[in-house]
């Protein structure tokens, strides 16, 4: 939970209270015992301060470290919440650390300070199902290279591997039936975890012991309308996966699969730095209030270049977004390291490594253009989303740009 990119944010004692409202909303059995924050962010620290002060039916509570907090980790607050809690505490270090450009030796160098403040608490690292070169079929499982380069001494030194896993990625695709992804037995999502397994045993023979849960997984209730898996995000769609995967965890059907499971996210998160579909993953709607048809405000994009808009039907919100944001100084640890630059093209760059959701970049050799001095892009430029006209008429401040090539689809 978190209420950090709420449009109008709830009190901390409110937001805590919303948790006891979810057996009802999501038909569970029992009260729901587990509450995980993602960072240090003053509403996060609040909520946490809420919980140890007043934990209700809270059993169970991960506090997470954000990326950007692991360089200077306040280990003084950390040994202060253990000190007070009695329940089991969990810390989780970083989250996608892989994905965003964090060197394994600090999430490593984190690990052991934790390890010698808090030493009956259990240390994870969330992962990205990303971090999965093959799924399927579930016996060629395997971790990309990268992965196993750079992370694997990681999985050696934590209590249990976290997984953040979003079935919903692949709605729409073909010869996965929606009901797949939907039915309360969860069989796509179970297949998944035992791909991870086969993965964690081909790394290490400890693979198959090492304990699994699920750190994030979730269904967005508002999306684009014309493109996959974007079309599937209504909110019908949503409860339905929100209800089937929460009894799932709850139920012995997941045993042997996971640990434990957290569900993302207990409120919608309008204001929230990222792609706009990423802010409809809510429960509840930002003010505790159940959630309807109303609730979604449609993210699909401007009317654009036609090859654009059905290929990349994303790219110009996403863009637009970035551009926005991109002096917003909370979110600079997103575009450290990045290649960033300011420039339509770097912005673009990155929604295509990062998101798939613009074309990539293309630089042609020999064919250059120099912004203030610089090498940027060539004539190829022309087929990507930072060289079409109406990006350059609105962004003129965000160079380099180069226009369409006269009779490419872009020009028309």
């Amino acid at each position: 939970m978190s209420m950090e990119w709420m449009l109008k944010p709830l009190s901390p004692a409110q937001a805590v209270a919303a948790v006891a409202r979810l057996p009802e909303v999501l038909g569970l059995a029992q009260p729901v015992q587990r509450v995980k924050t993602f960072d240090f962010s003053h509403t996060n620290v609040a909520i946490v301060e809420e919980l140890v002060a007043n934990p209700g039916q809270i059993r169970e509570l991960t506090v997470g470290i954000g990326n950007a907090d692991l360089w200077e980790l306040d280990l003084s607050w950390l040994t202060s919440v253990a000190s007070r809690w009695h329940g089991a505490l969990h810390v989780a270090v970083g989250n996608e650390p892989d994905l965003e450009g964090v060197p394994p030796s600090l999430v490593l160098h984190a690990i052991q300070l934790l390890r010698s403040a808090l030493p009956d608490a259990r240390i994870t690292v969330p992962f990205a199902y990303s971090i999965m070169q093959v799924s399927f079929p579930v016996d060629k499982a395997e971790f990309s290279l990268a992965f196993k380069e750079h992370y694997a001494e990681v999985l050696n030194r934590i209590d249990y591997v976290t997984i953040n896993i979003y079935p919903f990625l692949s709605a729409g695709i073909r010869g996965v039936p929606l009901d797949s992804l939907l039915s309360p037995y969860m069989p796509f999502l179970s297949q998944q975890l035992e791909a991870l397994r086969v993965a964690l045993w081909k790394l290490s023979p400890a693979g198959p012991a090492m304990p699994v849960a699920v750190g994030e997984t979730g269904w967005p209730s508002c999306g684009a309308a014309r493109f996959r898996p974007y079309s599937f995000a209504v909110l019908s769609n949503s409860q339905a996966y929100m209800r089937s995967v929460a009894r799932w965890i709850e139920s012995s059907a997941s045993d042997g699969s996971i640990i434990q499971g957290n569900l993302f996210a207990l409120f919608d998160e309008e204001t929230k730095g990222t792609r706009a579909i990423e802010r409809s993953y809510g429960i509840l709607a930002s003010d505790g209030s159940l959630k309807d048809v109303g609730t979604c405000r449609s993210n699909a994009t401007e009317p654009s270049v036609e090859w654009l808009e059905v290929d990349y039907p994303e790219c110009e919100n996403d863009m637009d977004w970035m551009v926005e944001n991109f002096e917003d100084t909370r979110l600079a640890e997103k575009f450290i390291g990045r290649g960033i630059d300011g420039s339509l093209c770097s912005l673009q760059q990155y929604l295509y490594n990062r998101w798939a959701s613009c074309p990539p970049v293309t630089r042609v050799p020999g064919a250059k253009v120099y912004f203030d001095g610089v090498r940027a892009y060539g004539e190829a430029a022309a087929s990507t989303k930072c060289a079409s006209w109406r990006l350059i008429d609105k962004y003129t401040d965000r160079g380099p740009n180069t226009p369409p090539l006269p009779g490419s689809r872009a020009a028309r």
